[in-house]
């Protein structure tokens, strides 16, 4: 379709081969919701429910806790036992913690919810410690195998929920195939509808790259950003990035944020004339919905993208434009990081791929 309301004909559908993903070899393999750790890997073991899970069960390791090391038996403290796992180390926690962890079903996302019950364990003094140990702490799950430089951070939404990012690399693509911690983050936010950050922890002081894609978040000058080791300091995107170019700099008043709610409109073209259905039409409306949220005031182009993996799972996402043009994340992007949100095993389990633009 030429614009929004208009339709949509056939939806692109190829294999990972065709699209260039059997050479996206950043790691072997995830497993079990968690990085796993293989001669030439970049990623280290995370928890085995989520990456999120285990960085939260090394940092919980305060007040009525006992700390176990596995060593090929059942072990545990009172009344609570767990299987062995090798060399690893684990928290007991009487409190309910490790129970809360357990029952996590989604990695670098913590539900409203759940942060009520992790603060209310007593734990952390306030929400920004959480986020700090969160950033600290999950520094290990960022995938870079060309610059081996981890980035982390951890964001608190309006909505109550916490997310973490990472930065991922690409190995054997151009550097601007990369994708930074801050963008991670930020699309894991948008995938669950968060309406805006408003607290920030990183682990590094943040590129201009990022400081400029952050221009695009509604009511972004409102965000506290905090960066580790300069501590105690709060800083404000305006005071990150001052003199900024944002939106309104090129759409006017007017313009629309990310965060925002908004819908492009795009349906299927039913008259055939674009050369037939889509082979998978179950990705072809995943694609079709993440279009239809896409994020593009200034090209006017929106796309959205769904990757399967070999056991059917379906992970989608969708084109996010900055008013800088260059920070702009691909629908491709945008679903990889759904993948590594929602389980994705492994790069190579991709096995096909559908993307709908107009």
């Amino acid at each position: 379709a030429a614009s929004s309301g208009q339709r949509i004909g056939m939806a692109a559908d190829h294999s990972a081969q065709s699209m260039g993903l059997a050479r996206v070899g950043v790691f072997p393999c995830l497993r079990a919701r968690g990085h796993c750790r293989t001669a030439g890997c970049s990623a280290t073991p995370s928890s085995n429910r989520s990456g999120i899970g285990r960085a939260l069960g090394r940092l919980v390791g305060k007040g009525d806790t006992t700390r176990i090391t596995f060593d090929g038996k059942v072990v545990g403290a009172g009344n609570e036992t767990m299987a062995a796992s090798g060399d690893d180390t684990a928290l007991v926690d009487r409190d309910g913690v490790r129970q809360v962890l357990e029952s996590r079903e989604e990695s670098f996302v913590l539900s409203a919810e759940e942060v009520e019950r992790i603060m209310g364990f007593g734990h952390f003094e306030s929400i920004d410690e959480l986020l700090r140990e969160l950033t600290r702490n999950t520094s290990h799950l960022s995938l870079p195998p060309i610059s081996n430089f981890r980035v982390s951070c951890a964001a608190l939404g309006e909505s109550g929920r916490v997310y973490v990012g990472v930065n991922i690399e690409f190995k054997d693509l151009p550097l601007p195939c990369a994708l930074h911690a801050e963008q991670f983050l930020i699309l894991n936010a948008f995938q669950h509808g968060e309406s805006a950050i408003s607290k920030l922890c990183i682990s590094h002081v943040p590129c201009g790259h990022c400081r400029q894609f952050m221009c695009e978040l509604s009511r972004s000058e409102d965000m506290q950003i905090s960066i580790l080791g300069r501590e105690p300091e709060v800083f404000t995107l305006p005071e990150l990035l001052p003199l900024r170019f944002t939106p309104r700099d090129l759409i006017g008043e007017g313009a629309r944020f990310l965060f925002e709610e908004g819908h492009n409109g795009l349906v299927w073209a039913g008259d055939g004339s674009s050369g037939g259905a889509p082979r998978d039409m179950e990705m072809a409306q995943r694609a079709l919905a993440e279009a239809n949220a896409s994020y593009a005031p200034y090209s006017n182009c929106p796309s959205g993208l769904c990757i399967r993996d070999q056991g059917g799972k379906l992970y989608s996402g969708c084109l996010i434009e900055s008013a800088a043009y260059n920070p702009t994340v691909s629908p491709l992007h945008s679903a990889l990081v759904n993948g590594l949100v929602g389980g994705l095993l492994s790069w190579q389990t991709i096995d096909r791929v559908t993307l709908v633009e107009t």
